[in-house]
């Protein structure tokens, strides 16, 4: 594996997202008891100063010095500030140096310190094997919050938030100041806001405590902003969570956030084309947006106006007109060149939920929020889930064109990003059926064969030979839609790679269970829409049966179009929620959606395996967030959220939209 590059904007990240678990000099009275020190004492006023490197250089300094015990605990010393100083290596150098068997309180912050450099190099799988035992029994209680705090943010990052919750739910036993207590309750919140009532569901809670904790955020998401609604209902969870350690300040801390944040329009204009290449994909997403519309209170509605964008040279004309025409909400547009459009004017008079994502250079407009179902999203989640499974080297096969070469760079820069391996990559003709020269070439099975030939030809006599492929590639990212999918795999299987596994994006299932069709797709392991394997109440509006039956013409590889229809109506009262904080969540049709700094709305989609031609949910991607950015610039392509060529959508029915018409 080649070594972790670190630089400055991972380390101030990775010190914000370990705040409160290394632990200050002030958090340490082991060592403030053992010495006095006056060089002690200056190494931790460079270390609180937040001068890493010279606080870690005069601790080991004065290590040198000292007996073992003293030694060994100035030596983690300098171990820890070498971390914070974004020196994961010389830090880990230091703690190869440390032998502390006979120390188990200092083996225990040994453990703590090796935990929290895995979690930084987003490997939380190792990081929870570090902490798997309990702390020794006279551990302090600074260290034990900084035990939980570990496991908690450890769960978080692997896709856990029900084991995430349960670990702030220990922190918060061990929490005695008031302020830092209520701020873990709301995380407590946040974290189980992350899981659908299905997965809670599925995995009741034993214990009453995460049962009240369970109940209070199904009342928070369900009654959304309504404030006298939730504190109604809120007494009534009173009364049946007697003993629950909830704060009687929670609710309010938490309507002091949301009050500020929670988006209210009364006019909502919708730029959406009417007529050219984006026009069926625009229908789409304006059923599953009027779906939403109506399946929620009348009293709880805005006004819709629907404006026709078909030209985006048009754009800013039509998005000042609705401006002026009273909108304080814009819903698009929809193409690339539009999104630029809006971006390149700063500011703008009322917020835009893009229905597109573009990269840019400069920092976003504060008002353009930009929300896609992008291929390269799914390419990220691809590359973080490997990463945690613990694989280091991959091999990838993408095909050839705009769509597999966005695909493919978008895999790429993220996993070279963690810390991956890229050993191969290679592209195949999607209009063909023998795939057999790329895969070939990715196995480095064509080497062999030129190996063999050549070794006949030295020998001048005909040799006995089983091919061989390349063994150093833990698993293959594949980019593939269904159909393909289905003819790759066995090939793949045929040229001796039935035991790679294989990694892929949401394309490879075709949106519908067809055990006999996907058999040939048995142990591949891919992202999915929750809306697409999750079931849903019958009474829901919103359901995948219920809108199919709406929309019986839809391809099933298009259904995500109208979730995310149906997530963009959604999305607009919480938008300035997510964006105070990647922590933050709504809970959508497309995914657990969060907003990353380029104010890009990114999906936490579910996992599932193939089993026996079924897909079976495997729990949610992991949250390796803290270098998510925006995408690689890429040209203007067709819409994003399309899988297949427009041609192939046939026109929804019930469409009577006009150029600007009112809802």
């Amino acid at each position: 594996m080649q070594p972790k590059k670190w630089n400055t904007l991972r380390c101030l990240l990775l010190i914000v997202l370990l705040a409160g678990c290394v632990p200050s000099p002030q958090l340490r009275p082991d060592l403030q008891r053992a010495t006095r020190d006056p060089l002690v004492e200056q190494a931790e006023g460079y270390a609180s100063s937040g001068d890493y490197v010279a606080a870690a250089e005069l601790f080991e300094q004065i290590a040198a010095e000292k007996p073992f015990a003293e030694n060994q605990r100035l030596l983690l010393r300098a171990a820890e500030n070498r971390f914070l100083a974004a020196d994961p290596n010389s830090a880990a150098a230091l703690l190869e140096r440390i032998n502390t068997a006979e120390l188990p309180i200092l083996d225990f912050q040994r453990r703590l310190l090796t935990a929290e450099m895995a979690i930084a190099r987003n490997r939380p799988d190792e990081a929870l094997t570090l902490l798997s035992a309990a702390p020794p029994e006279a551990v302090s209680i600074d260290l034990r919050r900084r035990y939980t705090k570990d496991r908690s943010e450890a769960f978080r990052l692997s896709g856990n938030p029900m084991e995430s919750g349960r670990e702030l739910e220990s922190l918060d036993q061990l929490l005695d100041d008031q302020t830092d207590k209520l701020e873990n309750q709301l995380d407590i919140i946040r974290t189980y806001g992350a899981l659908s009532d299905m997965v809670i569901q599925q995995s009741p809670p034993p214990a009453d405590t995460q049962r009240g904790w369970l109940a209070m955020v199904r009342i928070l998401k369900e009654f959304a902003s309504d404030e006298a609604l939730i504190r109604l209902k809120f007494r009534e969870w009173r009364k049946t969570h007697p003993a629950h350690p909830a704060l009687p300040e929670l609710l309010d801390g938490y309507f002091l956030q949301l009050q500020s944040q929670f988006l209210k329009p009364r006019n909502i204009a919708v730029l959406l084309p009417e007529s050219g290449p984006y026009a069926r994909v625009a229908s789409l997403l304006r059923d599953g947006l009027l779906a939403a519309y109506f399946a929620a209170e009348s009293t709880a509605r805005p006004r819709l106006y629907f404006y026709d964008n078909s030209n985006p040279e048009a754009t800013w004309p039509l998005y000042q007109e609705a401006v002026e025409s009273g909108a304080d909400m814009v819903i698009g547009p929809l193409d690339k060149e539009s999104v630029a459009q809006l971006n390149r004017a700063m500011e703008l008079q009322v917020p835009v939920l893009a229905l597109n994502q573009i990269a840019s250079e400069s920092l976003p407009s504060p008002d353009l929020y930009q929300f896609g179902l992008l291929p390269e999203d799914e390419a990220i989640q691809v590359a973080d889930r490997a990463w945690t499974d613990g694989y280091t080297v991959a091999v990838s096969l993408t095909p050839a064109g705009d769509w597999g070469d966005r695909i493919a760079a978008a895999f790429r820069a993220r996993w070279e990003e963690l810390g991956g391996v890229l050993a191969e990559q290679q592209s195949y003709d999607d209009e063909a059926h023998d795939f057999s020269k790329p895969i070939q070439a990715l196995l480095n099975i064509d080497e062999s064969y030129q190996r063999h030939k050549s070794l006949q030809q030295l020998l001048g006599r005909n040799l006995e030979f089983q091919p061989r492929r390349r063994r150093d590639a833990g698993f293959l990212f594949l980019a593939a839609k269904s159909q393909k999918a289905r003819q790759i795999r066995p090939q793949l299987q045929f040229h001796h790679a039935a035991d790679l596994p294989i990694y892929t994006t949401s394309h490879a299932y075709s949106g519908v269970v067809s055990p006999d069709e996907d058999q040939d797709l048995n142990g591949i392991k891919f992202p999915v829409t929750p809306w697409l394997l999750v079931a849903a109440d019958e009474s829901d509006q919103l359901s995948l049966e219920h809108l199919r039956q709406l929309f019986p013409s839809t391809p099933p590889s298009y259904l995500p179009l109208l979730a995310m229809g149906i997530d963009s109506l959604h999305l607009i009262p919480h938008l300035a929620r997510l964006q105070s904080s990647p922590r933050e969540i709504l809970e959508g049709k497309t995914g657990n959606i969060f907003m990353d700094r380029a104010h890009h709305l990114r999906r936490q989609m579910l996992w599932a395996e193939m089993v026996r031609g079924v897909p079976q949910v495997t729990g949610f991607s992991p949250r390796l967030d803290s270098g998510i950015g925006a995408f690689p610039e890429v040209p203007p392509q067709a819409p994003d959220a399309l899988p297949e060529p427009l041609e192939q959508i046939p026109a929804p029915a019930g469409n009577n939209t006009v150029r600007k018409s009112e809802t």
